[in-house]
């Protein structure tokens, strides 16, 4: 792989003001992210009272469900005409539904069961589909530069992490290791409040690219296109699959802290640790990035995961908790590459598109399956997590655990993590995009550009 290389390109130059503005609606959706995953599963489990394995189905079928709803918006985001450009109005305008949503799943009523939990759950996923894609979108198009991309979408997740933080801390520092109802409430009132607010001030402030006069495919061609896309094909499968070695930890995190750790007390302190450790890890992986390549170096990331995930077979009681500590200190290490890395390759891998089809840039498309990807990880995990500690019989509501639920917890936890991540590092040897090819396909395509308008 060839060293990154600046491009000759007219590359942007955007402002901090501009990048925090594009990046601020991250914050509050991110408590419709990853926080819904950690907290509201083991809410409704241990306090609602529904059972795990209902549970797990329920996150699977509503993720079933939203996948046509994001190929559909990505689709509308890219071809939205008028003034205001194409990505401003689904931002600003499913601000509203992700207030009124994040705050009905974090409130639920006296009585409410499993019909009450699926129904908010999909209103959630298409709620916060609705504002990240098009947003995610956008951010791929503010720059052309190799390096410039890695920088917007490390503002964007640093946001994200940010927001992660500031929910798992007032989880925490609510619920102290007790019922999680009154916590969560607070978590829904924060995002209703701010979610339409920071959307609201991205719109204003971040340019929005207008749609160009190239013909756009229809979604049956452009989904042709998208698969026919050898780079972005490598880079989503691997993707998916390092998704679910993530979300597999992350959903059993509490449960992991309190049965395998025994140490509950600490549940906040340390997810407080994963997250600050990505939060500080981010900037770092993008310079590491823009200086050796993104494969290259999130590459590295995961093979760096799997040796801290090797750590947590060896945590057996409360006495390892400092060994754990050094497990969320390394893993939240390696969360700063794999929020920033992955999404900065995306926008390379539409450049692709762009030049092999001569489409207008089909970025919301992309971002779409990017997004059904993202939440086929996540189901996966959840589903697998709550649907196989289900059959191995293990109490959700917490007291003694058999031998083998406590070792199953273990085997998804950590050990299943280590195998998916190795075949995603496989997967990802010799990617063919890297500063020097990408410099060459955005040349080519500002010349194809100024054919098509001369």
């Amino acid at each position: 792989m060839t060293d990154p290389a600046p491009t000759s390109l007219s590359a942007m130059k955007l402002s901090p003001l501009r990048l925090l503005a594009y990046a601020l609606p991250a914050v509050p959706i991110a408590a419709l992210g990853q926080p819904f995953y950690m907290f509201a599963p083991t809410f409704y489990a241990k306090e609602v009272g529904i059972g795990a394995g209902l549970i797990g189905l329920i996150l699977l079928i509503v993720r079933v469900l939203d996948a046509a709803s994001d190929l559909v918006a990505g689709r509308l985001s890219d071809q939205t005409p008028g003034r205001f450009g194409r990505r401003k109005p689904w931002v600003l305008l499913a601000s509203p539904l992700a207030a009124w949503s994040a705050y009905m799943i974090m409130t639920p009523p006296e009585g409410a069961g499993a019909a009450y939990f699926a129904l908010w759950t999909l209103l959630v996923s298409i709620s916060w589909a609705a504002i990240t894609l098009p947003l995610n979108a956008w951010g791929a198009e503010l720059s052309p530069d190799y390096r410039e991309r890695i920088v917007v979408t490390a503002w964007r997740e640093i946001a994200t992490v940010l927001g992660v933080i500031g929910a798992v801390g007032l989880v925490a520092v609510v619920s102290n290791g007790g019922p999680l109802r009154e916590a969560l409430a607070m978590l829904g009132l924060f995002a209703a409040i701010t979610t339409p607010l920071a959307c609201g001030i991205c719109v204003l402030l971040v340019p929005d690219p207008p749609l160009t006069t190239q013909p756009v495919a229809g979604l049956k061609d452009g989904l042709k296109d998208c698969a026919a896309n050898e780079p972005f094909r490598r880079l989503v499968a691997a993707y998916v699959i390092n998704g679910i070695a993530n979300g597999l930890p992350a959903t059993l995190f509490l449960y992991f802290v309190s049965e395998r750790l025994g140490r509950p007390d600490l549940q906040g302190a340390l997810l407080g640790t994963y997250f600050l450790a990505g939060l500080i890890s981010a900037p770092f992986w993008a310079w590491l990035g823009g200086r050796y390549g993104k494969d290259r170096v999130w590459r590295w990331a995961m093979v760096w995961a799997c040796l801290i995930f090797a750590l947590a077979l060896g945590v057996t009681g409360p006495q390892d908790w400092v060994l754990f500590l050094i497990v969320c200190v390394g893993s939240g290490l390696a969360l700063g590459a794999d929020i920033v890395l992955p999404a900065a390759m995306q926008a390379d891998v539409v450049d692709l598109d762009e030049l092999k089809t001569g489409q207008a840039p089909r970025t919301g498309l992309y971002f779409a399956l990017w997004s059904v990807a993202t939440k086929l990880a996540l189901a996966v995990s959840a589903g697998a997590a709550f649907g196989i500690l289900g059959l191995v019989g293990f109490n959700t509501q917490g007291g003694a655990q058999t031998d083998l639920a406590l070792n199953s917890l273990v085997a998804l936890y950590c050990a299943i993590p280590i195998v998916l991540k190795l075949i995603a590092i496989a997967m990802m040897r010799g990617f063919p995009i890297d500063a020097t090819e990408q410099a060459r396909i955005r040349a080519e395509i500002e010349v194809n550009r100024g054919i098509s308008r001369a």
